[in-house]
C-alpha cells in the first residue's frame, strides 16, 4: 500500500511540553487534529479499511431496525454518528478540536511504538452539520446533479477556494494527475498546463476557457446536459462537478482522490464521550466505482516516550475516565490506578524488609556473641 502521508512534514516530539511548543512554533492551533496509536499508509475511516466495497448505507439500516424503538430522537437524527459510537465502520474519520485529546490517542497501543498526531487546517473544513439528511446519505453521487439543497456546500467550497490561493493549484494539480491517465482527455490538459504555468487560476475568470474545455469532453456522455450544472454554481463549484463526472466516467481510476477541502460534521451530544473528546467527524466522500476521497494531513508529529506522557497527561485530567466517560472506562482507570498503587506499595515493603535484613544480622551476631 502507498503511503499517501510521505509528503506531509513531520517533528517527533517527547513529551507534553515539547508537543504544545510545537504545535505554538508551527502555529497548529488553527487545526482539527486526530491521533493514532502507530504508523498506517493511509488515514481513512474505517469502512473503507479492509476494501472499498462495504455497503455503508445497509449495514446502518439493519442496526437501526435491530435497536431503533429504542433510541431517543437525537439518536435516530444523528445515527450515522451513533454508529460508529458503538463500533460500526461508517465513512466517519473522528477528529478533535483539542490537541491534547489526540497526543492521548497517539499513547494508545504498544509502548514501544511511535504514536502519530495528523492536523489539517480548519480552512479546508466545511461544516455540514445542519444538513443532517445529505449525512445519511451519498453526498458525492447527489453533487454530480448539483441540487438546490446543496446551495450551502457549494458556497462553502468557493469559500474554501478563496481563502487560500494554493488550494485552487492543489486541486488543478489533482485534475492534471487524474486526466493525463486516460487519452481523450488532451484539451484538459492543454488548459490545465496554462493555468499552473502563469498561475493565474486564482482569477476565477481565467477558469473559463478549462470549464469550457470539460463540458465539451463531458458532451461525450449519452444523453447528458452539461447546461444544467451552470445554473446557480460559480466557477468554483462547476469546476468541482464537472471534476466528479470526468473522474467517474472519463479516467481509469477506482481508487482515491483528492481535493482540497473536507466536509466535517460536529454531532450533537449524544453521549458524554462526545464533549469530552471535542469530537468532529470528517465526512469522507465516496461512491461510484469504489472511488473515495483522500485524506491528506496538512502537518503530522511522531510521538515518543508514550508512557511518560500518559502520565503527564493524568496531571492534566486526560485519562481513559475522562476521554470515554463511560462505566467500564471509568473501572479501567480506577483499577488500573490502584493496581499501580499496590504494586508501588508492595515495592516499598519489599525494599523496607531488604534494608532491615543486615540490621537483623547485626543483631544476631551481637546476640551470639554475648556470654
Amino acid at each position: 500500500m502507498q503511503d499517501n502521508l510521505g509528503n506531509t512534514p513531520v517533528y517527533e516530539v517527547g513529551n507534553v511540553a515539547e508537543y504544545m511548543e510545537c504545535i505554538r512554533r508551527h502555529h497548529l492551533e488553527g487545526c482539527i487534529s486526530r491521533g493514532e496509536d502507530r504508523a498506517y499508509p493511509h488515514l481513512s475511516a474505517a469502512a473503507f479499511r479492509r476494501n472499498s466495497s462495504l455497503d455503508i448505507r445497509k449495514m446502518v439500516g439493519a442496526f437501526e431496525r435491530h435497536i431503533g424503538n429504542s433510541l431517543t430522537e437525537m439518536q435516530r437524527k444523528h445515527f450515522l454518528a451513533f454508529s460508529q459510537h458503538y463500533g460500526l465502520p461508517t465513512n466517519l474519520l473522528d477528529f478533535t478540536f483539542s490537541p491534547l485529546i489526540s497526543l492521548y490517542f497517539s499513547c494508545g497501543g504498544e509502548p514501544g511504538d511511535n504514536g502519530y498526531v495528523y492536523f489539517i487546517k480548519k480552512d479546508r473544513l466545511i461544516d455540514i452539520s445542519e444538513n443532517l439528511e445529505l449525512i445519511n446519505s451519498v453526498i458525492l453521487s447527489r453533487f454530480l446533479f448539483a441540487p438546490e439543497e446543496l446551495e450551502d456546500l457549494f458556497r462553502g467550497i468557493t469559500d474554501v477556494f478563496l481563502k487560500e490561493e494554493a488550494y485552487i493549484f492543489e486541486f488543478l494539480e489533482e485534475i492534471d494527475r487524474l486526466t493525463g491517465s486516460c487519452p481523450g482527455n488532451e484539451s484538459i490538459q492543454l488548459e490545465l498546463y496554462k493555468l499552473r504555468k502563469n498561475r493565474n487560476a486564482y482569477s476565477i475568470d481565467q477558469l473559463d476557457k478549462l470549464l469550457a474545455s470539460m463540458k465539451k469532453r463531458l458532451k461525450y456522455l449519452k444523453g447528458y446536459q452539461p447546461e444544467i450544472l451552470s445554473d446557480g454554481l460559480g466557477s468554483y463549484g462547476r469546476l468541482f462537478v464537472r471534476f466528479l463526472w470526468i473522474l467517474i466516467f472519463f479516467v481509469r481510476h477506482d481508487g482515491p482522490f483528492s481535493v482540497p477541502f473536507y466536509f466535517t460534521y460536529e454531532p450533537a451530544n449524544i453521549t458524554n464521550r462526545v464533549s469530552n473528546q471535542s469530537s468532529i467527524f470528517l465526512y469522507q466522500l465516496y461512491g461510484i466505482n469504489e472511488i473515495r476521497q483522500e485524506i491528506q494531513p496538512d502537518f503530522r508529529l511522531k510521538i515518543s516516550n508514550k508512557t511518560e506522557i500518559l502520565e503527564e497527561l493524568d496531571c492534566l485530567g486526560i485519562n481513559e475516565q475522562f476521554v470515554f466517560n463511560d462505566y467500564d472506562h471509568i473501572a479501567s482507570y480506577i483499577k488500573k490506578k490502584y493496581l499501580k498503587l499496590s504494586d508501588e506499595r508492595a515495592q516499598t515493603v519489599l525494599n523496607l524488609k531488604r534494608m532491615s535484613r543486615p540490621c537483623l544480622r547485626e543483631e544476631a551476631e551481637e546476640t551470639d556473641q554475648q556470654p
